[in-house]
């Protein structure tokens, strides 16, 4: 009797180890999803909001500097610096970042070179010479569009960068789905074979048990 409880206790152990199969492999499966899903939206999509909020604040600064020197409003001179305290307090969040690309920061640096002109231009208009500011601020029309488009050009790339992981996460989903499912009939197959082969071999353990019995 003992050893036909052995059986059973073996039966349940090697059924349970087929039928965790699936189960361990979805959750491997869970974890890796999820992973790459907590980083899309820890990193990659605050940074893609943070340059795009990079090159609205340097458009509406541009602006302010057209504004300012075409209609002589020193409205415009409040609304160059509000746009720059904001440039400021990004330029801060990304270049403390480690996750902050290497091209994000180069651009923070062409940015930062590209106040001081700005700033030259201030001054001088400051000092009543509009027109020798309008002369500054032309040679760097130049400087604030390449500024510009190379910001555009990486917030392209990392939206492109983002789709791809959001394919690779629903490409990784329907594999993991796919090998869940022949898990599954596998580990069946396996359970019925050996349920099977536990019942052929009881008659015989039954039959030694009874030949043994005093």
């Amino acid at each position: 009797m003992n050893q036909l409880w052995r059986h059973r206790i073996i039966l349940i152990l090697v059924v349970s180890l087929f039928a965790s199969i699936p189960l361990l492999y979805a959750l491997s499966g869970y974890r890796t999803i999820s992973k790459l899903t907590a980083e899309m939206h820890t990193q990659d999509i605050p940074m893609i909001k943070q340059v795009d909020q990079l090159i609205e604040h340097n458009r509406d600064r541009a602006n302010a500097v057209r504004g300012l020197l075409l209609y002589e409003d020193d409205r415009y001179i409040e609304q160059y610096y509000f746009s720059t305290s904001k440039v400021h307090d990004l330029r801060r969040l990304l270049n403390s970042s480690n996750q902050t690309p290497g091209a994000v920061k180069d651009l923070l640096s062409r940015n930062n070179a590209w106040e001081e002109e700005i700033q030259e231009v201030f001054t001088v208009y400051e000092t009543n010479h509009p027109q020798r500011a309008k002369k500054l601020a032309k040679q760097t029309t130049q400087t604030t569009q390449t500024i510009l488009e190379d910001l555009s050009q990486i917030k392209d790339k990392l939206y492109r960068d983002l789709e791809q992981k959001l394919e690779l996460t629903t490409e990784m989903t329907a594999e993991y789905k796919r090998m869940c499912f022949s898990l599954s009939i596998l580990a069946f197959l396996l359970i019925a074979t050996t349920i099977i082969l536990f019942h052929r071999s009881k008659p015989i353990l039954e039959n030694k048990t009874n030949t043994y019995r005093p």
